[in-house]
């Protein structure tokens, strides 16, 4: 059992690590600015939840918020692919 969860500790501990987007051309020049647009494109789509008892969700409020932040996530990752950025 022990095994087990240092398994999954170690899984989410390695989800959290951070990466870089770069562009396919090499110029990484408006880096920020796209960052910023696809941020608030994604923002503007999926403005977030807020759970109706500010200290606990219900367990439908939590499927309600994941599920924003996934698509949050992924228009913001198809915008910055839409304009030539990989993330590494």
């Amino acid at each position: 059992m022990n095994k087990l969860i240092y398994i999954i500790l170690f899984a989410l501990l390695t989800s959290c690590a951070t990466g870089n987007y770069t562009n396919r051309s090499g110029d990484n020049s408006n880096l920020s600015f796209d960052t910023r647009f696809c941020k608030s494109l994604a923002r503007s789509l999926h403005p977030g939840y807020i759970c109706k008892n500010p200290l606990m969700c219900t367990m439908e409020e939590t499927n309600i918020v994941i599920n924003d932040l996934t698509q949050y996530h992924a228009v913001f990752q198809n915008c910055m692919h839409s304009k030539n950025y990989d993330y590494q």
